[in-house]
């Protein structure tokens, strides 16, 4: 045992721990469940460190703080993480994964010493550190010792058949806490470790009710204090820290970092998250304890946290930590709640005004401490990317100028907003992060728009929720749809002189803005000069800004997707001389006096103009099938009630999924009825045709089974020609030759029945009876 002890010290400190001392000299022996190692503490005396058998993470990491206690850190535990998913990852630490496959066969000799007066111990141990429960990698069954085999990697058949009952997180914690509590540890330990793994898995679920739900067990699991079960709880408690951390949920989140950090985990990126909990909760005394604290602490396991791409020092890191919480009390001061995760109550108590100030004054301090901190670094990495060097690991900075923004809009100075708005996404634009490329440009078009008065003004192109805005008069509607109906969105111009009548110069240019650091690193080595890639971003920017809040624009963009790689052979796949006509484009642009919709098509050239135009003919259909059934409602000469009705139930069906819906629920049916107003003679037809030309039109998976939503609207805007329709479906000849599931030929059933009985059809009858027997 005490050369398997040695062997995985070594492992331990190797894979967790900066350096690679050697393993002090101990001594060690069995203590019941418990193994006890005596090291000698130089030449004040020996100490002592006992553990339960199960919990070798702890006793390891309590080793090395007292062998490395000279080193000042004045831990009692160097243990950087109890968790495979440090930091709430979601893949696997590789450090992690290296020491459980190193040391298995030094934890299978220690198991074998536990085994004569600690059985389950040693199961429990192998199980843990196996991770048996939770899936773990076959080929390391190598390393259990042929006497506990059986035991060790014996299946818990009740608990995994609980387990597949459900593929929900709340379903997966609901399931097992019945044996939560229970009196056997292994079943404590399997329910423990699906704990974990669904903690992993955290995602968009709400996170304070998943907190709710896994503390009684969570709680009682740490308060074992030691053992296998004890080490799982404390990185569960580790991972909901950091995860209600991320969600902002600070006060939640402080107690369960707290508490991994009370059971030994030495973890610099904890304490500066604690730093931040504690700075919101106003406690600067103990915030500034973590913060020194986390300094000494060897962290190979999270380094620092500033964003997945992003990387930084510790001043970077106290930078984002206080732009983070500055721009939550900002938000707090203004009524929000920073974690978006809490519910909303009628109950909340109003932010009094003497608490406003107080807040905001907070908030400032520390949005300008962290803007001072990386101004001038930013300045550089601007100067970077102009020098064609890649910055994408410094895109935090532009989060940091965004936070003070927020801060000084709450305090009334909308000037100073406005510019470090600005300034983010000219920060995100040299970051070159393609989805950032108009980072914060909604706030910095609101703050443009503030104190205008539109007039009451039409927008220029179809927005369905200024359409159905409770405050719109039917008038104001109506002139909306003359405007809208008469413009050619279905119509691709022949000739590029003609394409400012769709915002094809803003596709193409926003997809280059978005590209730019990719576009640029190319011409690069291709040995082309091209414009200053910032300046060029910054002058397409009027363009930019005046269609990106449009529907139409963004519908286009997303229908002719990377829009310069559709028109230009750009791809690094290419010759050099086939991507010579794109940064010919380019530096047309950057010569241009303005880059407005007309220079963009001007330089775009003949063949470039065919292959979009070409492109965009054969989507059309994808265009904005929610404008196609406005356009159709409209052309049918429905009243003003009833577009209203079929754009807003059209809306909704396409925001739900339903699928398993036969019939539609009592809201939905309230947003329908009005469509009875219309000659559904016209508008019947119409409806029909837009289904069948929505059946054409490949999705994700390609051609779609139709589903029974989207017959809904029929059963309103009823017309007796639409039975034969109906008998079309039953026959499925809008399925695309798919076959349909025995749930989905139930619900096809159920609606089609449902049209039968209400509208008494007796062709629809007699069809459905015939296929039911």
């Amino acid at each position: 045992m005490h050369h398997a002890l040695a062997e995985f010290f070594a492992l331990f400190s190797s894979n967790f721990l900066q350096g690679t001392p050697e393993v002090p000299p101990f001594t060690a022996r069995l203590v019941g469940t418990s193994i006890e190692v005596t090291l000698q503490a130089g030449e004040v005396g020996t100490t002592i460190i006992r553990q339960r058998g199960s919990a070798l993470y702890l006793l390891a990491g309590r080793l090395w703080a007292e062998a490395r206690a000279s080193e000042g850190h004045g831990l009692r535990c160097l243990l950087p993480t109890l968790t495979p998913y440090p930091l709430s990852f979601s893949t696997q630490w590789d450090n992690w994964q290296n020491l459980q496959q190193a040391a298995l066969p030094a934890v299978g000799r220690i198991a074998l010493a536990l085994d004569d007066d600690a059985h389950e111990e040693a199961v429990l141990l192998l199980r843990h550190v196996l991770d048996v429960d939770s899936g773990y990698w076959l080929e390391l069954e190598r390393a259990v010792p042929n006497g506990l085999r059986k035991e060790v990697l014996a299946k818990l058949s009740e608990l995994e058949e609980r387990t597949r009952s459900t593929s929900s997180l709340g379903g997966h914690l609901k399931a097992l806490a019945p044996h939560a509590g229970s009196s056997d540890p292994r079943e404590r330990l399997f329910v423990a470790k699906h704990y974990r793994s669904t903690t992993k898995h955290l995602s968009n679920d709400n996170h304070l009710t998943f907190m709710k739900n896994t503390q009684p067990a969570l709680e009682a699991w740490l308060k074992e204090g030691d053992g296998a079960v004890f080490e799982t709880a404390v990185g569960i408690a580790e991972m909901i820290g950091y995860k209600l951390f991320e969600r902002s949920a600070y006060a939640e989140a402080e107690p369960w970092l707290s508490a991994a950090r009370d059971a030994g985990i030495a973890s610099a990126e904890l304490l500066r998250a604690r730093w931040e909990c504690r700075l919101y909760r106003g406690d600067a005394r103990a915030a500034a304890e973590d913060w020194r604290a986390a300094e000494p602490i060897d962290d190979p396991a999270h380094g620092l946290s500033l964003g997945f791409f992003h990387r930084g020092d510790r001043q970077d890191r106290r930078a984002m930590g206080l732009a983070r919480v500055a721009r939550s009390l900002g938000k707090l001061a203004g009524g929000e709640d920073p974690c978006r995760d809490r519910p909303k109550t009628r109950k909340a108590k109003a932010v009094s005004e003497t608490e406003r100030s107080s807040l905001l004054a907070t908030a400032c301090v520390l949005a300008e401490e962290a803007v001072a901190l990386v101004d001038e670094r930013a300045r550089g990495d601007e100067a970077r990317a102009r020098a064609g060097q890649g910055v994408t690991d410094r895109g935090f900075e532009a989060r940091i100028f965004a936070s003070r923004a927020l801060v000084r809009e709450g305090s009334g100075d909308s000037a100073g907003a406005l510019d470090d708005y600005r300034r983010a996404r000219a920060l995100a634009t040299a970051a070159g992060l393609s989805w950032q490329g108009d980072l914060h440009g909604e706030d910095i078009r609101r703050l443009e728009r503030s104190g205008k008065e539109n007039g009451g003004a039409i927008p220029e192109s179809f927005d369905p929720d200024w359409f159905l805005a409770s405050e719109r008069s039917d008038d104001e509607r109506s002139r909306a749809a003359a405007v809208w109906c008469a413009q050619p969105w279905r119509v691709v111009p022949g000739a590029r002189e003609r394409g400012a009548s769709i915002p094809i110069a803003f596709a193409l240019v926003k997809a280059i803005v978005d590209h730019s650091a990719a576009l640029w690193k190319l011409g690069e080595a291709d040995g082309v000069k091209l414009p200053d890639r910032l300046e060029l971003a910054q002058r397409a920017r009027p363009l930019l800004d005046r269609f990106a809040d449009r529907r139409d624009a963004d519908r286009l963009e997303s229908v002719l997707d990377d829009a310069h790689e559709i028109a230009f052979d750009v791809l690094p796949r290419h010759e050099k001389a086939e991507r010579a006509g794109f940064f010919a484009f380019l530096r047309a642009l950057g010569d241009a006096e303005a880059i407005d919709e007309e220079r963009v098509l001007s330089a775009l050239g003949d063949d470039a103009w065919s292959r979009v135009r070409r492109h965009l003919e054969a989507r059309l259909d994808k265009l904005d099938p929610l404008r196609d059934v406005f356009d159709a409602t409209v052309h049918a000469g429905a009243p003003m009630e009833a577009v209203v009705a079929a754009l807003a139930a059209t809306q909704q069906l396409f925001r739900n999924d339903w699928a398993s819906f036969a019939t539609p629920r009592p809201a939905w049916v309230k947003l329908a009825e009005p469509l009875d107003r219309a000659d559904a003679a016209k508008l019947a037809p119409a409806l029909i045709e837009l289904i069948r030309r929505e059946q054409s039109v490949p999705g994700h998976y390609g051609l779609a089974r139709l589903p029974a939503k989207s017959l809904w609207p029929l059963f309103y805007a009823w017309h007796p020609s639409t039975e034969a329709f109906l008998i079309e479906v039953l026959a499925g000849k809008l399925d695309n030759g798919k076959s349909l599931s025995s749930t989905q030929r139930k619900t096809r059933h159920e609606c089609l029945s449902w049209f039968a009985d209400e509208k008494k059809l007796a062709k629809l009858g007699a069809a459905l009876a015939k296929r039911g027997r």
